[in-house]
């Protein structure tokens, strides 16, 4: 068939359309950047996901009085939430960040929290219009929202949510459905906008952490009519996932995305591609196969290659896109994985 652009070949993936090749799409573009003849040839060669945001936070609205600071590899927050400091820190190291300290601590914290008046924040559509411009029909652009389950682990952590929803569970109920109403008027506020692709994040606190009881009361209320309005506007919920999911993929699919990643296969994960397909995959776009981190950017090449072609070779070609973890961290070496891969599945297409 005719050669596709990356943006035709990831829209056909996700709507179970045939392809020219099978998309590889690494998550973002790791630490490589686009500005760099890596970058932009892991650009033009693959079939990238690029992540952008729309400013705010739909959680804790505009008008919040913060104060932010930095000291040394920690940058820190401090939320004024009435007579209480609600202070978070994260952490930056050669690879990643992360936070180390949560803003709530006490169950005085969280009503502190809760009780700050709310004000929608403003959509700020510049960033994603230009990355959109920028990557034209190189890949897809998508903008990132945490679902309602994540503003409890966000600004709880998860040691201190977990250990709640076990012990006193209507508090985390009530967090969460304060999140909902709030992510479902900024993403609607977004979907007018005219933003099309969002990468929903938060199941994955339930289905790793918190278990069968939290999915059900927590996330499916919630996330399911999220999907249906992102789709009411003729929209693409992409979800992410992490994590051993024998347990969960069918319920996963049962609340209608459109696409799935990162499904790690074993060892870092409990699922082959083929068997995930087998289940969920006649409705879901299946996104993964292998580990960025421990497989692409440390492997031989043509290891790397042979498990390539393995698993192109165990898997449907529609409905799937070979990628990695969405790390978004990932460095050189993966790179120049990704862009073998590539050249791999046009072959293996016959369309090198």
């Amino acid at each position: 068939m005719a050669k596709m652009t990356s943006r035709q070949r990831m829209l056909a993936a996700i709507r179970h359309e045939p392809v020219d090749r099978v998309p590889v799409a690494p998550w973002h573009l790791g630490r490589i950047a686009w500005d760099s003849p890596l970058g932009a040839e892991l650009v033009a060669r693959c079939d990238p996901w690029i992540e952008c945001g729309l400013g705010g936070d739909p959680f804790l609205g505009s008008g919040v009085m913060i104060e932010r600071g930095e000291a040394g590899a920690d940058s820190w927050r401090v939320i004024h939430a009435g007579r209480r400091d609600l202070r978070g820190v994260f952490t930056t190291t050669a690879q990643t960040t992360a936070a180390t300290e949560y803003p709530c601590k006490t169950l005085e914290d969280i009503e502190a929290l809760l009780a700050i008046p709310y004000s929608e924040p403003p959509l700020n559509l510049s960033h994603w219009r230009t990355t959109e411009a920028r990557l034209g029909e190189d890949g897809l652009v998508c903008v990132g929202v945490g679902t309602a389950l994540c503003y409890p682990n966000d600004y709880l952590g998860t040691e201190y949510c977990s250990l709640l929803w076990a012990s006193d569970p209507e508090v985390i109920r009530r967090i969460v459905a304060t999140a909902a109403e709030r992510v479902y008027a900024y993403i609607e506020r977004a979907c007018h906008a005219g933003v099309q692709v969002f990468r929903l994040v938060g199941g994955e606190y339930a289905t790793q952490l918190m278990g069968r009881r939290a999915w059900e009361e927590l996330v499916v209320p919630y996330d399911k009519p999220l999907i249906e309005l992102i789709q009411c506007y003729g929209g693409i919920a992409h979800y992410h996932n992490h994590g051993n999911m024998q347990h969960f993929i069918d319920d996963i699919g049962a609340l209608g995305v459109d696409s799935l990643d990162p499904l790690e296969q074993p060892p870092y994960g409990d699922i082959t591609m083929a068997e995930a397909q087998s289940r969920i995959g006649e409705r879901v776009c299946l996104v993964g196969g292998l580990d960025d981190m421990e497989v692409l950017d440390t492997r031989p090449l043509d290891e790397v290659l042979r498990m390539g072609e393995e698993l192109l070779a165990s898997v449907q070609p529609r409905g799937f896109m070979l990628a990695g973890t969405s790390s978004g961290i990932y460095g050189e070496r993966a790179a120049r994985a990704f862009i073998a891969l590539a050249e791999l599945a046009a072959r293996m297409a016959g369309n090198a």
